[in-house]
């Protein structure tokens, strides 16, 4: 089915315990700390049943069912590039990424499984050789059939790194007991994204040296399952000033700890479980298709920047001074080489084991690090073009009194544009990047899926970029020697798993 707004609205009100600061909040959907996020996300699914954008928005699949893109499976670059679109129309429908975690983006993080579902069945352990697969299926159909919102949340509490044992005696998320329908789990993930507004979290892990089997988790659980609590941090939302703060009024979707109490988790949501190993090659390739959409996001947050730049020196008359050209000009290429690392990695995709196009992983991988390098210079500069305009202007009250604005209109009166305009652009430049609510975005963008020296930690550890791997070949052409099969290595990129392997690149196993 096609999920609607109301619909999804209805469904958070299932008993989920949900504290935000210090109040536990009876119903996300109509609470004061909640309501306005609650109707964004309402608002996504709304957008896929309106006309004018049927054919961005949805598809037909081969049965003849109209389903929301976001379970769209590209098997071509076209097709590739369509789901990018929409994902390129939820971000400008939505204020331009002012929601980054909106349904779509989190169920994109299911694709690696149902792409390739054996591995994580096979490499799992104590699961008395059940096939996973079959489970891991049947969530995607529910997920598909349903249009749920799966969170992940895959973060686990920080340890003490200079004790080996520091792992065992961590908090962190783990099994404490299994029977034959399933798992019971206990224990903490330190971060999950927009959870108190989804319909399951979605459970996984990030490798850490010396983890224990036992914290080794993939699955599903719903947000409602009884021993589980969501302690949201303290809300930055604006509710019920859409004037003064546009942006900021339209929601915060709460980052959030999540406790599990003794939570049993069935066999059939149970993707994998037990195995370090697979955790070391193969979670973060679950993250791939999150950092392809947040090099997307990236891209229309860049645009915006830019125009908003120049709407404002347009405003307070700066924008025709060579100065100020040049260093628009930065904003502009700014965008635009983010731009070029998304359609290059379009262009340079390949085919999953799935038959599915993936991206060129390193491009916008890179093109992510590019944009986290450099964004807080062309943030100071936005702020810097707009100066006092950016921080000094009439709230909507002050201005709609009229022994004030007299006084105050002429202040907000350029060469162009009306004056009330130029509060609208101010607004949201002091939202975005002069705020408490901007900072949080800001911060979100940092450690989205993995942080930028993750990025390039996690990068060195894909297998084609060992130095046994396909990235050394020409230089071990120009030096004159063998290739690594030549001399039976089995390290490297030749002693990686194979189905790790077909995730990184379109070399053959």
């Amino acid at each position: 089915m096609l999920r609607t707004g109301e619909q999804y609205l209805a469904a958070l009100d299932d008993g989920r315990v949900v504290w935000v600061g210090d109040e536990r909040i009876d119903n996300v959907a109509t609470h004061p700390k909640t309501r306005a996020y609650a109707q964004r996300v309402a608002q996504f699914y709304d957008l896929h049943h309106r006309p004018d954008l049927q054919d961005v928005m949805t598809f037909v699949d081969g049965d003849g069912e109209r389903r929301s893109m976001m379970w769209f499976r590209h098997r071509t670059k076209e097709e590739l590039i369509r789901k990018r679109r929409y994902m390129e129309t939820v971000l400008r429908e939505l204020d331009a990424g002012s929601a980054p975690r909106t349904p779509d983006v989190n169920n994109y993080v299911l694709v690696t499984y149902i792409d390739d579902p054996q591995p994580w069945s096979d490499q799992s352990r104590g699961t008395g050789g059940r096939d996973l697969t079959v489970g891991i299926r049947e969530f995607w159909e529910l997920a598909q059939d349903n249009d749920y919102n799966a969170a992940p949340a895959f973060v686990d509490p920080q340890t003490d790194r200079s004790r080996e044992s520091a792992h065992a005696e961590s908090p962190a998320l783990h099994v404490v007991e299994t029977n034959d329908e399933g798992i019971v789990v206990r224990g903490v993930k330190a971060i999950g994204t927009g959870t108190a507004f989804a319909d399951f979290i979605h459970i996984g892990v990030f490798y850490r040296p010396g983890i224990p089997g036992e914290q080794v988790i993939f699955g599903a659980v719903p947000v409602n399952t009884p021993g589980v609590t969501l302690v949201c941090r303290e809300s930055t939302v604006r509710d019920g000033e859409e004037e003064n703060h546009p942006l900021a009024a339209s929601g915060d979707e709460l980052d959030n700890v999540i406790l599990f109490d003794d939570v049993f988790i069935a066999w059939h949501r149970i993707f994998h479980v037990g195995n370090p190993e697979h955790a070391a090659l193969y979670p973060q390739r679950v993250f791939d298709w999150l950092h392809y959409q947040a090099l997307i996001r990236q891209s229309v947050r860049a645009e915006l920047m830019m125009g908003l730049a120049m709407l404002i020196t347009e405003h307070i008359g700066t924008y025709q001074l060579p100065p100020v050209q040049t260093r628009l000009a930065q904003l502009v290429g700014f965008h635009q080489t983010i731009r070029a690392h998304l359609i290059a990695s379009e262009d340079e995709g390949f085919m999953t084991p799935g038959g599915l196009y993936k991206p060129n992983v390193l491009l916008f991988d890179f093109g992510r690090a590019y944009y986290l390098e450099n964004v807080p210079r062309m943030v100071s500069e936005v702020i810097d073009l707009a100066g006092r305009a950016s921080l000094i202007f009439p709230t909507e009250g002050q201005w709609g009194r009229p022994e004030l604005r007299r006084w105050l209109e002429p202040l907000q009166t350029g060469p162009v544009g009306r004056p009330h305009d130029r509060l609208k652009i101010s607004r949201v430049i002091r939202d975005l990047f002069l705020s408490d609510w901007g900072d949080r975005i800001s911060t979100f963008e940092n450690f989205n899926g993995t942080p930028l020296l993750a990025i390039r930690m996690l990068t060195m550890k894909r297998a084609e970029l060992s130095p046994s791997g396909p990235a050394a070949d020409l230089a071990r052409q120009v030096c004159g020697i063998e290739p690594p099969q030549s001399v039976g290595a089995e390290t490297g990129y030749t002693g990686q798993a194979g189905y790790a392997r077909r995730q990184d690149a379109a070399t053959p196993a």
